[in-house]
């Protein structure tokens, strides 16, 4: 995905996710080994969990190596 694809998906998945009353969630978006500039869409997804997504984020954390790795993010969402 290009990054305003990424953020797009994003978006429609926290939706979706506060739509149901998640708690958490994990979201894939690769170690970016393959990446010239190394790993875009992991550092954008920081940025957009600070900028865009504060507001149904409680915390992250980079997930087990069972379910990604440093390729895969855990969110713990607001239960608001």
């Amino acid at each position: 995905m290009t990054l305003g694809e990424a953020e797009e998906a994003l978006t429609l998945f926290f939706s979706e996710a506060k739509r149901k009353k998640l708690f958490g969630i994990k979201v894939i978006h690769g170690r970016g080994l393959r990446s010239p500039k190394g790993p875009v869409l992991k550092e954008a997804l920081s940025k957009w969990l600070h900028r865009s997504f504060s507001k149904w984020v409680l915390a992250y954390a980079t997930a087990k190596d069972c379910d990604g790795g440093l390729g895969a993010t855990y969110i713990v969402l607001r239960s608001r």
